[in-house]
């Protein structure tokens, strides 16, 4: 038996939805009858995204560099003030490779300023402002969450943060009913894991340590995102 998952005019806000995963998980909520907001650091890359006629009317478009400190006045700006925020899915996420004992400070700040800054600051606006009582906020952390990988510091240690940012979260909103969970893929077949999926070698390494044998795909993630924004998920 199928369940049908209506959050028909619910207001979805996911950052950097022009990616892999936040583009299905933009769908999902569109199919299942939300308002998206989207955010990203560019228009363009927004823009490209390409979505049936029929869901255009129920996507806005917001551009924001999490990269700079007055991102949250931008947002307000561009935002209806008296709207009402339902979902917030805090999917933003930037890496960059090195070494431990060569790894710059200006690659640690930023990795961190995205990774973990911005999800504490957007969901703390969110949850004081648009969510009046109730709702649900998702942060999208990664395997790297759940142990180390080499030259990888900062994203480590980031999504790390975040995971337990969002158990922090979790009791500190219970008590305005705001629910606050992560879903931490493992491999996903991306963009940015492109080449490592190109390295037979790798992938099959990869596909070995899955119980599943296989690699995710953006909308397995966008799936849980979808359960986790709904009722179903209410406890």
């Amino acid at each position: 038996m199928s369940i049908k998952i209506d959050l028909t005019n619910k207001n979805v806000l996911i950052t950097v939805a022009s990616g892999n995963i936040g583009s299905d998980i933009t769908l999902k909520f569109l199919e299942a009858g939300a308002n998206c907001i989207c955010i990203d650091k560019s228009l363009k890359n927004l823009k490209k995204l390409n979505f049936k006629k029929k869901f255009l009317k129920n996507i806005t478009f917001i551009e924001i560099n999490f990269e700079k400190k007055n991102f949250i006045q931008n947002f307000l700006k561009k935002i209806k003030k008296n709207i009402k925020i339902e979902v917030l899915i805090n999917n933003a996420g930037y890496t960059s490779s090195e070494s431990f004992l060569k790894y710059n400070l200006k690659d640690w700040k930023k990795t961190l300023e995205i990774n973990l800054n911005a999800p504490f600051i957007l969901s703390q606006l969110v949850a004081k402002k648009f969510m009046k009582f109730g709702g649900s906020i998702i942060n999208i952390t990664s395997l790297a969450a759940e142990q180390g990988f080499p030259n990888n510091v900062a994203y480590v240690a980031s999504k790390g943060g975040l995971k337990l940012l969002t158990k922090a979260m979790a009791v500190d909103l219970a008590n305005k009913g705001i629910r606050v969970n992560s879903v931490g893929p493992g491999y996903v077949k991306t963009k940015m894991t492109k080449q490592s999926w190109l390295d037979k070698k790798k992938r099959k390494n990869r596909s070995e340590r899955i119980i599943l044998n296989r690699w995710a795909t953006p909308t397995d993630i966008a799936n849980t995102c979808i359960f986790l924004g709904s009722e179903l998920s209410n406890y």
